[in-house]
């Protein structure tokens, strides 16, 4: 407005200088319009200096020793923090995965659920392209963080769920099934389960009643249990009692023992009498391989001996077994049956492990192997029986019964016994 009423006032005075400032205006106002203008504008260069967004750890990656998986996906419980200045990267979107939640970072269950997810990881990867992409949900309080872990893998495009290692898990587990297919891998309390639940279990209580009608082949219903004070030998000779009751056997007698050296002939005594006054043909021994080792010799010949593998280590080698010589146990085909094709399948631990926490590396495999048969069927009580590594695997109920290996320790060595002998846990 100002330019208009001063160019006023020289084209009253001089119409050549008014002329000059007008054209002088005009030239100005289109070169800012070019300025301004988004069409003539051109698209800013990105600042090359920029931080990168944060990604996720990539968990499973594959080492060397293994083949390469089909997919790699990211671990949902360890993502870095953004960096400064960085751009938040936008929300993973859903994709269909199979969810397997860990206490992997639990001070007391951390190195279990680590044996897991090795094993989950090696089926997973021997699978190929023909394996269903999977998540690792990484916590430190399974039970506590186990049902917003479900809801949220189930955001995230969860397809299935394997998690519950302890028994709270598997009871929280429990309670938020019925979205997707789920197996936990302990027993819940429940009795009654929805038709997508499923679970497997290694404890040694449903081990003990195998055990049980294993010795009950041999025709005797007599039978002597010999026990170390130790919480975990009493829940398993109270497994085994129950189960040999119920066969129509009965106990006639219970020794308690240390498994010290000392006591080893008063341990002597006590079983020659035994055997000579009450008729006892079968001693089932509930103990550590260390304590079974020392009072195995004491006990009579022809006297037939039976225990829970938590008894003998299948993997010591013959010195250190001869000890335990003509001892029956149950095993996993992953321990005593070199030539099982499942076994040759899948790769051993890339570092060593206890005989115990190989135990559920091998509970890892068979677990990722479960779910691919559960998620191509369409009728839960239609899944076909599976030859795992932890055993023959048949879907009663809710629960993945495991037929175990029958084995005779022999001069050190276990040796398979005839396969009409095995039976279901």
């Amino acid at each position: 407005m100002r330019f208009y009423c001063l160019f006023e006032s020289v084209l009253r005075m001089n119409k050549p200088i008014a002329t000059g400032l007008l054209c002088l205006h005009l030239g100005v106002a289109l070169l800012a319009t070019a300025q301004v203008n988004p069409k003539t504008t051109p698209t800013p260069n990105t600042n090359s200096n920029a931080a990168p967004p944060p990604v996720s750890t990539l968990i499973n990656v594959p080492d060397p020793a293994i083949a390469k998986p089909a997919e790699k996906i990211a671990d949902q419980g360890n993502e870095k923090p953004a960096e400064k200045n960085s751009t938040p990267p936008e929300p993973a979107k859903p994709s269909p995965h199979v969810a397997l939640i860990l206490p992997l970072t639990s001070k007391t269950f951390g190195n279990v659920a680590d044996a897991i997810k090795q094993g989950f990881m090696a089926a997973a990867t021997a699978g190929g392209k023909e394996s269903i992409p999977y998540r690792i949900y990484a916590r430190d309080d399974e039970a506590a963080a186990m049902g917003s872990e479900c809801r949220r893998a189930v955001r995230d495009g969860a397809i299935a769920i394997i998690g519950g290692v302890t028994r709270d898990g598997s009871n929280v587990l429990l309670k938020e099934a019925g979205l997707v297919p789920t197996l936990a891998l302990n027993a819940p309390t429940a009795t009654e389960f929805p038709d997508r639940f499923f679970y497997i279990t290694l404890n040694l209580d449903a081990e003990a009643k195998s055990v049980a009608r294993e010795a009950a082949l041999t025709g005797s219903l007599k039978a002597a249990v010999m026990v170390t004070n130790t919480a975990l030998a009493k829940r398993i000779q109270d497994s085994f009692e129950k189960e040999w009751i119920r066969l129509g056997g009965t106990i006639v007698e219970r020794i308690v023992f240390t498994g010290d050296i000392a006591e080893s002939g008063k341990l002597q005594k006590t079983l020659e009498k035994v055997q000579e006054k009450l008729d006892v043909d079968v001693i089932f021994m509930a103990a550590d391989v260390k304590s079974a080792r020392m009072a195995r010799p004491f006990i009579p010949t022809g006297m037939a001996v039976f225990a829970t593998s938590h008894t003998l280590d299948a993997r010591a080698d013959a010195v250190e077994n001869l000890d335990l010589d003509s001892v029956r146990f149950l095993e996993m085909p992953w321990f005593v049956e070199k030539d099982h094709p499942a076994v040759m399948t899948y790769a051993k631990p890339q570092t060593p492990l206890s005989i115990d926490t190989e135990r559920l590396y091998a509970l890892g495999i068979d677990a990722w192997r479960l779910m691919q048969l559960i998620l191509k069927t369409d009728k839960p009580k239609n899944i076909p029986p599976l030859d795992g590594v932890t055993g023959k695997l048949t879907l009663d109920g809710a629960q993945f019964v495991r037929t175990l290996t029958a084995v005779e320790m022999r001069d050190g060595i276990p040796e398979l016994l005839r396969p009409n002998n095995k039976r279901s846990e």
